[in-house]
């Protein structure tokens, strides 16, 4: 009886081992995407600045704050490790902004890179993802990310779900062959796409006709 007891297990270990040799090379990279794809959906970054602000953001439909910053973060930014370097406005700075030079006119500014060199998003309170006279937007698989974050005078944090991501990565479940671009709709299950994603895209990529000719 002892003798079966420990044949039982070698058993399972032979089949299991029999099993992942059978697995296919594509299955491996099924794995790999959806495992990159689970990671897409999260965002947390921690951030050193100077400047006192929170804010809130419900996807592309609601951008609320308030305060200003001055931010140098780093963190995991849907599933990119990445630093980066902001300078956020909401009201009251915003609105005197606004005051000062119309072409600034906003609610939220958010100006990326050091002095804004990668562009500036700019919009209002409301339906940030439709109403807005900046450079930058957001893709469409980020319209309904959820975040929030503050500066608290010298640190802060920002964290972020989104849920363009997660509808991605369930779909990308079924996704068994590499033809069936309709089940990634973030379009980066291939290596050349996923390096080419960014949380910010200039405007005329949404607007080909705003494309500087």
């Amino acid at each position: 009886m002892t003798g079966d007891r420990h044949a039982i297990p070698a058993r399972l270990r032979c089949l299991a081992a029999a099993l992942l040799a059978a697995l296919p090379a594509s299955g491996c990279a099924w794995a790999e995407q959806r495992a990159m794809d689970f990671a897409d959906m999260f965002r947390a970054e921690g951030q050193v600045g100077y400047g006192l602000q929170a804010h809130a953001n419900a996807g592309e439909l609601l951008h609320a704050g308030l305060g200003s910053s001055r931010t140098w973060g780093v963190g995991l930014v849907y599933g990119r490790a990445e630093s980066n370097s902001t300078t956020e406005d909401h009201f009251p700075l915003s609105f005197v902004w606004t005051l000062v030079d119309r072409t600034r006119e906003a609610v939220h500014s958010l100006p990326v890179g050091e002095e804004g060199k990668l562009g500036i998003h700019r919009c209002y309170l409301i339906f940030p993802g439709a109403i807005f006279s900046g450079t930058l937007v957001k893709p469409d698989i980020h319209y309904f990310d959820v975040e929030a974050g503050f500066l608290a005078l010298f640190w802060g944090l920002e964290v972020g779900f989104s849920l363009g991501e997660l509808f991605d990565w369930i779909l990308g479940l079924f996704k068994f062959d590499d033809s069936w671009a309709v089940l990634d709709p973030a379009n980066d299950d291939s290596p050349p796409s996923r390096d080419l994603k960014r949380l910010w895209i200039p405007r005329f990529e949404k607007e080909p006709l705003l494309q500087p000719r």
